[in-house]
């Protein structure tokens, strides 16, 4: 159990030490229930996305007739009807960025916020991740795996083989997310499902959302930051700008920013986006979004915030994953790849990267995020005179400056000469590790 513990990330087992610590940050009492989750406010500077939209309580009740055509409800009312109303939000901040003096690198932005989200939803973590030392017990046939959670109550879909059980924050149905989530929703610019969830929780409270709301994560992150709208399709399905990002591999869109490579041909690096198809979809490569050969469109992608392909490891940050903003721990190849269910049984069925147009690397990854920096900060404060050490080792204070310092440095061979390349300071906590160059894109 040691073993398996410190083979961790540094940042998974902070969120398990700061979730013991509880401190007084913030504090989400679930209605209805004894379960507390705590939870994590967002650096200063970071958009809320709650503030796109507002609550009332007079949102029109729609059906529809027709595509993208509705006309309202009636009920009747005495000798008269008057229009259906329903308790939801609607769209009160529409423009992207929300905060215009919002600026520097949208991929390095991207991680940044979902990390921020990721904190504010309690620092929920998956680890989807498999080898020999699992904790959970495995049989040979894939028909026969054991998951540490019945099928019947485990969120993830499939079978699914859990190192860890999955650590929960808070879900869509907790009243604290939930005009964080109908904010993801009004950054995609359509009311649709806004119109809908009013629907839904008129008729029954506490519902969660009735539609998923993974690509309007997405699509959030994309609007807060900067990406124009012909420079990402932000929409409530991934498909949308999925099959832009192909489009743009064949030279059919060059205004947008993200670039798509089947898994098999690139390596994914922190800013990058990991697609996997999603229930009945057969999407198993570019080549298949581009003739659209599957009969289900479901996807959902993550957006790659850290890698570790020295531990075989990649971390990614998605919403509507175990109904909240939640970080997936990723097996890998020694390369980086991600493992697909054709490696590993019950594994996602990983098929495409998404790459930013503009090439180089991150500034940072979700070491170096102001959320994680906030949360080892506050950790040591709280930990203070408790019987819970921190977690080891710590990342420097500023290890971005640092890095880029000695990156930027002159190499000095009287200093350098025989050190191994552990000892590199591209290999530090908190630094982005250099990547291949992703391939030229082509038909």
């Amino acid at each position: 159990m040691r073993h398996c513990l410190r083979d961790l990330p540094v940042v998974v087992l902070l969120a398990a030490a700061l979730v013991a610590v509880v401190p007084p940050l913030a504090r989400a009492q679930v209605a209805g229930t004894s379960r507390t989750i705590p939870n994590f406010l967002r650096p200063a500077g970071s958009p809320d996305p709650a503030l796109r939209v507002q609550y009332t309580r007079s949102t029109p009740m729609m059906v529809r007739t027709g595509p993208d055509t509705y006309e309202p409800l009636y009920r009747r009312e005495g000798s008269g009807y008057t229009q259906a109303l329903a308790p939801g939000y609607t769209t009160a901040i529409s423009s992207c960025p929300s905060m215009p003096a919002a600026t520097g690198d949208p991929r390095t932005r991207m991680i940044d916020l979902a990390a921020a989200e990721w904190a504010y939803f309690g620092l929920p973590v998956l680890d989807l991740s498999v080898e020999p030392a699992a904790i959970v017990p495995r049989l040979v046939s894939p028909g026969e795996v054991i998951d540490i959670i019945s099928s019947r109550s485990n969120a993830s879909i499939g079978d699914r083989v859990l190192r860890h059980a999955p650590r929960l924050g808070m879900m869509e149905d907790d009243s604290a997310v939930r005009a964080t989530i109908a904010g993801y929703w009004a950054a995609t610019g359509s009311e649709e499902a806004l119109r809908v969830q009013s629907v839904v929780n008129y008729g029954w409270n506490e519902a969660g959302w009735a539609m998923p709301w993974s690509a309007a994560f997405i699509s959030w992150l994309a609007c807060e930051a900067g990406w124009a709208p012909q420079q990402f399709r932000r929409s409530g399905s991934h498909i949308d700008y999925v099959l832009a990002a192909v489009r743009a591999r064949d030279g059919n869109d060059p205004s947008h920013a993200y670039v798509a490579y089947d898994v098999g041909e690139t390596i994914p690096a922190a800013g990058d986006l990991i697609c996997t198809a999603r229930g009945t979809s057969t999407f198993s490569s570019i080549a298949d979004v581009r003739g659209m050969t599957s009969g289900s469109l479901g996807l959902h992608c993550d957006l790659v915030v850290k890698t570790d392909p020295e531990h075989r490891r990649l971390y990614g940050i998605g919403g509507n994953v175990n109904h909240a903003v939640t970080l997936s721990i990723i097996a890998t190849d020694a390369q980086g790849r991600p493992l697909t269910d054709r490696d590993i049984a019950g594994a996602n069925r990983w098929f495409a990267v998404l790459k930013p147009r503009q090439g180089g690397t991150a500034a940072h990854n979700l070491d170096g995020t102001p959320a994680v920096q906030f949360l080892y900060r506050n950790y040591v404060r709280y930990a203070t005179g408790t019987r819970a050490p921190p977690p080891l080792p710590l990342p420097p204070s500023a290890p971005v400056q640092k890095a880029d310092a000695a990156a930027t440095a002159k190499p000095n061979k009287k200093t350098n000469k025989g050190k191994s390349k552990a000892a590199s300071p591209t290999a530090k906590p908190g630094s982005a590790k250099p990547q291949p160059a992703p391939p030229t894109p082509g038909n």
